[in-house]
């Protein structure tokens, strides 16, 4: 870890129980900081949307900590096209984890949620969230919104936090089977939803707002896929840190005009990129490790292998309909990939590494989703059914102390050996 950040997440543990505002001043000062040395002084390795990502970002995660009005805490896969058009700034758990690893400071934060009784096991980005709203530094947003897709700790995390700030919550429910009765049943309750944040936040949503909103998503999206297309013969240097910025354009900011700039430079930088040659092409499955500089080191802008995407990125691709808007958004909970029986996650993860001509996958099990972790096996075995190797990786996207990094390395190492001979 850098010397300057270690000593900060030093700081932020010897303040948060006593001086928790403390520590959300030396945030916003860090994060301030952070906003405009990438401004400013971006990495040039960077690629033109990577630098605007880095950008973009980093004021996502600062506004609502700077002002907490006209905020909702939510998880990444809540959509978030009704809380734009309502100029509702979302504040999404494992996009402020990271921030918070990036900063040195999730160890202060996960120690903090575990001396409160949350449990070793949790997933260390939600002990992150809530180590940081428990002690105070987190300040206390207008209402609490989640779903219930994929991750069994939204179930937990969100009732903890709307209990403790006191404030509203609403959860959309939703069912592991799609059809018509589980469609009209999600987009009855994001209809409730409208209800609920025009109650509690004094707000009237306009309906031409929203399809504005539906009309850049799809825009979007349209060249989200012409990007894959392009990519499937391309060679494009990649880094983890950007794979998981794509994360917000992919989520909470998709209906914004930064995610469609963002999907424009995206296009133009693969368009302009390289043929593929004879790189090793690797598909990536769940969340990234981006701050182990042992991982980072073998796939940050290497010219021999080429971290195409990872799973997370291409979780629903399909366009909305604005004049059916709650359907769609009950559509794009129930057909998301992360939900669901696992084959589903599997079949588009091995259906993208034969368009995108990967070499291998490497699934990441990260410490507490109960659902990777359960997925493995399965998914493995799919992959390798149509010779595609998978990697299953053992380790934790957020918390630096809970990897074994000596034999993650290793492990990944041997793999990528074997692939290259046999490329």
């Amino acid at each position: 870890m850098n010397k300057i950040i270690k000593i900060f997440g030093q700081i932020v543990a010897a303040n948060i129980h006593y001086h928790p505002q403390r520590v959300l001043s030396l945030l916003n000062a860090a994060y301030a900081v952070s906003q405009l040395v990438v401004k400013y002084f971006p990495d040039q390795k960077l690629l033109p949307h990577q630098k605007y990502a880095a950008a973009i970002c980093n004021n996502v995660i600062r506004q609502p900590l700077k002002d907490a009005q006209d905020t909702a805490v939510v998880n990444i896969f809540l959509p978030c096209e009704l809380l734009h058009a309502m100029d509702i700034a979302p504040q999404f758990v494992e996009g402020l984890a990271g921030y918070l690893n990036g900063a040195g400071a999730e160890k202060a934060f996960i120690d903090f949620a575990e001396h409160s009784g949350i449990p070793k096991t949790y997933c260390s980005y939600h002990k992150t969230l809530l180590g940081a709203a428990l002690s105070g530094v987190l300040p206390k947003p207008s209402f609490v919104v989640n779903t219930t897709l994929a991750c069994d700790a939204n179930n937990l995390t969100f009732r903890t936090l709307a209990d403790y700030w006191k404030i509203p919550r609403f959860t959309i429910d939703v069912p592991n089977e799609y059809n018509d009765d589980t469609v009209e049943y999600v987009a009855h309750q994001f209809r409730a939803m409208v209800a609920f944040i025009e109650d509690v936040a004094d707000k009237k949503l306009d309906m031409e707002r929203l399809k504005t909103a539906i009309r850049s998503e799809n825009r979007s999206l349209s060249m989200y896929r012409a990007y894959f297309k392009e990519l499937s013969s391309k060679f494009m240097p990649n880094n983890l840190t950007s794979e998981m910025y794509k994360l917000f354009f992919t989520h909470i900011l998709l209906g914004t005009q930064q995610a469609e700039h963002y999907f424009k430079l995206l296009l133009y930088d693969v368009q302009n990129a390289a043929p593929s040659k004879d790189e090793i092409r690797i598909l990536w499955a769940h969340t990234l490790p981006y701050w182990q500089p042992s991982i980072a080191k073998v796939f940050n802008f290497s010219s021999k292998y080429q971290l195409l995407s990872c799973d997370l990125n291409f979780d629903y691709l399909i366009d909305m309909d604005e004049d059916h808007p709650y359907q769609s958004m009950a559509q794009k909970l129930l057909l998301n990939t992360m939900g669901g029986c696992t084959e589903r996650r599997a079949q588009k993860l091995l259906d993208m590494a034969i368009s995108l001509h990967a070499d291998g996958a490497i699934y990441f099990n990260h410490w507490g989703c109960k659902k990777t972790l359960g997925g493995a096996v399965l998914t493995k075995e799919m992959l390798e059914e149509q010779d595609i190797p998978v990697l299953m990786l053992d380790g934790d996207g957020c918390d630096r102390n809970n990897v074994n990094d000596g034999q993650m390395l290793t492990r990944l190492q041997a793999f990528l050996e074997i692939l290259e001979g046999s490329k």
